[in-house]
């Protein structure tokens, strides 16, 4: 192992962070066709950000429409921000919300839903208190307490990561946080060693097909450092090192190779003088400085330090589709990617009031190729809106033909409401448009066959008519011709954002 920073100057950096932040205080459609002519109102575009309506919640799904596959069993793991309000106080962005792990398990003959809230410390801290009293990514509670330890504003509510016979919720600062299988009970946060305890660990681990799970953490103030994490198959820190002194921006995603992590820093930066300045959120301490640019680093795997570094024109992104190096050392890698943050800054907290105008740019699918002489291209490959991209996962760190994403356009209604197949080389190859009223979450890919991209796609989508959740299975060589099954809850669930699919 190595490492340009010792144990001690990464405890003094994390038990610093507190302090900075302290002072800061109907059924499927029958053709490919998007509705258009529906209004929703804003009762309707609200519920995709409502609080879920219960604690925990459970209950088989009702077939809508097709034939489950037999073969498809196992279960999808999700999570995503679900208690928005409490205590008459509601958050004012999307990703600020308590975490719901939920769990789709697939029988083969049927499939059933179970979620709960998870009560980190956090949120028992808050029931205690009878109010909101911690700051979230991008809202402060009327009157914020004292934090004492990065993990005490940790809401886990962004991922999960099923590695070395743990389940973990993932947030973004923090920690990963253990919760039990069946139970979905919140256990305890993992730390990786004793000196690592409440370090940042990313929403965006990447698992390769010998197991090996490798993540990153982005310590931001009062001192910014990149922390790699290399995690034996059996679940044990087998690697770490910590970087000081990079000039940070948000980071929410990176990619692996064959040799590398690569990492796109683009330049939206925090301020701490803002922090200073009065009581602030963590998204409204940082600034978009495009004169920065685009900055990427490139890791070396075996000794988790840079090993190339390239500057590029200013964007924002917040997530990856995969990467891949040839055989002279160009990397290539997929990024959805907008001319700026201002989507996550000001669309993301207006549709917490049903506002669904997204006036800002939106993130496109994007490739990007860094020649080991120090050239780097950055161009758009798809004209459609596009995120959430996935592979299927087999391929982590490898060449690969194919992608999924949710794409979209601008048409007054959700952006992001149809599923596409994307080849790197040749953009868009097919997809499936929900219905107008039907709003679709990440989908993943659940591989079948040996060859790359033979398997299903499957996601979760919210009915604003019907006021419930449902599930929708595709063959993932054919996404135009529709869902192979749809199933549908008989309650609504809030929008979430990553999971995962752990076969049977």
């Amino acid at each position: 192992m190595t490492a340009e920073v010792s144990r001690r100057a990464v405890l003094r950096a994390l038990g610093a962070l507190p302090a900075v932040l302290a002072a800061g205080g109907a059924g499927p459609a029958a053709a490919d066709s998007a509705d258009t002519a529906l209004a929703l109102t804003t009762a309707q575009r609200r519920l995709a950000f409502a609080t879920a309506a219960a604690e925990t919640l459970a209950a088989p799904l009702t077939t809508l429409a097709g034939r489950l596959p037999s073969d498809l069993t196992g279960v999808l793991w999700r999570n995503g921000p679900a208690e928005h309000e409490r205590y008459g106080h509601r958050y004012g962005h999307w990703f600020d919300g308590d975490g719901m792990v939920q769990a789709f398990t697939f029988t083969g003959s049927g499939v059933s839903h179970r979620a709960r809230i998870l009560e980190t410390p956090k949120r028992r801290r808050e029931t205690e208190a009878g109010k909101r009293l911690l700051p979230a990514f991008a809202t402060l509670p009327p009157e914020p307490a004292p934090i004492m330890a990065p993990d005490d504003m940790n809401a886990a509510n962004t991922s999960v990561l099923a590695h070395g016979g743990r389940l973990m919720a993932l947030w973004e600062g923090g920690s990963a946080l253990e919760f039990d299988a069946e139970t979905m009970a919140a256990g305890d946060f993992v730390a990786w060693r004793a000196d690592l305890a409440g370090a940042p660990f990313s929403a965006h681990p990447k698992v390769e097909a010998d197991g090996t799970c490798w993540n990153i953490g982005c310590v931001v103030s009062p001192r910014p450092m990149l922390l790699f994490y290399r995690i034996d198959p059996q679940g044990r820190l087998a690697a770490f090192n910590a970087l000081p002194k990079e000039p940070l921006g948000m980071v929410h995603d990176y990619v692996v190779t064959r040799r590398h992590l690569v990492l796109v820093v683009p330049p939206f930066v925090i301020e701490p003088e803002r922090f200073v300045a009065g009581p602030i959120s963590f998204l409204d301490a940082h600034a978009w400085r495009p004169e920065l640019g685009t900055r990427v680093i490139v890791v070396e795997k075996e000794t988790l330090t840079p090993v190339r570094r390239y500057e590029l024109p200013p964007g924002f992104h917040f997530h990856h589709g995969n990467g891949w190096e040839e055989a002279d050392g160009t990397i290539h890698l997929d990024l959805c990617r907008a001319a700026d943050p201002m989507f996550a800054i000001h669309d993301l907290r207006a549709v917490m009031q049903g506002d669904w105008n997204f006036p800002s740019a939106q993130p496109h699918y994007s490739r990007m190729a860094l020649r080991p002489g120090g050239a780097g291209t950055v161009e758009q490959a798809a004209a459609a809106i596009a995120d959430f991209p996935r592979i299927d996962p087999r391929r982590t760190g490898l060449r690969h033909r194919t992608l999924f994403a949710l794409t979209g356009a601008r048409d007054g209604g959700w952006p992001l409401s149809r599923v596409g197949r994307i080849d790197p080389d040749r953009g868009a190859v097919d997809g499936w448009s929900y219905p107008r009223h039907l709003i679709p979450e990440e989908h993943v890919f659940v591989p079948r066959g040996e060859a790359e991209g033979d398997g299903w796609l499957v996601g979760p989508f919210l009915d604003l008519e019907r006021r419930a959740a449902g599930l929708s299975v595709f063959e993932a060589q054919r996404l135009a011709d529709g869902p192979l099954w749809q199933g549908i809850l008989p309650y609504p669930l809030p929008l979430g954002l990553h999971g995962t699919f752990v076969a049977s």
